[in-house]
């Protein structure tokens, strides 16, 4: 492992660290049970301190069943969200949330979030030149159709938007449609593009404070999704730890608070 990723990795594991303050926890808590707080904005907070003790308990801890626990809590804490807030907007970021289900292992919570179709614009998803068709590709493909998931790789592949924000996700729908045809090298090698140095440089914004200069979000979402299909990929890259992609779900999943029960 690169020295330069370990040093940037200490030194995000201490960032986020920091973050995990129990006298903030508990007042987030009582403000959130008495109703004197921004219940949304609340929420909010506990999803990504939950976030942040699944990537500590990793990163640090080395304990997956820990990590996968609070992904678990995490991913019920945005399931919340969702129905408190009922929007099409950001679809990037409502793909990029994926990676918590898809980490739990929970088929119940995957289920949940693939099937929240209110979460996108139905026109905006079916519009190739659009972000919202690149976030959208991520629920077909867990779904598992293929006939659609080529269908729409095919078509912006031969049709690439002009948008240079866009131009960057083309090798994600090369890996779509690897996964459509069921090719693992194929897949692999779109994978490890996604993790380049170059790559990682210019897709820094799909990175939230507790995954840069860790993982790379969407190819872990990737990698996951084709090991829950049966394709076994193996990716040679710190950026998507081999020890997540195994589907193995916890024996019970503890909602943690009892708001989420």
């Amino acid at each position: 492992m690169a020295a330069s990723y370990l040093e940037a990795r200490s030194k995000r594991l201490a960032h986020i660290e920091q973050h995990l303050n129990a006298a903030d926890l508990e007042r987030l808590i009582h403000f959130f049970k008495t109703k004197t707080g921004d219940p949304h904005a609340c929420v909010m907070l506990l999803d990504s301190n939950a976030t942040a003790t699944a990537v500590v308990a990793w990163f640090r801890d080395h304990d997956l069943s820990a990590m996968k626990r609070w992904f678990y809590i995490g991913g019920n804490l945005t399931r919340m969200e969702y129905r408190m807030v009922n929007d099409t907007l950001s679809p990037g970021a409502k793909m990029l949330a994926l990676l918590k289900p898809l980490l739990s292992d929970d088929d119940l919570l995957v289920n949940w979030f693939v099937g929240h179709s209110a979460a996108y614009d139905p026109r905006r998803v079916e519009n190739h030149k659009t972000h919202d068709f690149w976030a959208y590709q991520a629920t077909i493909a867990i779904q598992g159709d293929w006939q659609r998931l080529e269908s729409r790789c095919e078509r912006i592949l031969a049709d690439p938007p002009g948008a240079s924000g866009e131009k960057k996700y083309l090798g994600d729908h090369r890996f779509y449609m690897a996964l459509a045809r069921g090719d693992i090298p194929a897949m692999e090698e779109a994978i490890h593009q996604i993790v380049t140095p170059k790559a990682l440089s210019v897709r820094g914004n799909d990175e939230s404070g507790f995954t840069k200069n860790l993982i790379s979000t969407p190819a872990v979402i990737y990698a996951k999704i084709a090991w829950r299909h049966g394709y076994h990929v193996k990716i040679d890259s710190p950026f998507v730890p081999q020890q997540w992609l195994p589907v193995a779900p916890l024996d019970f999943y503890d909602n943690h608070y009892d708001f989420l029960a």
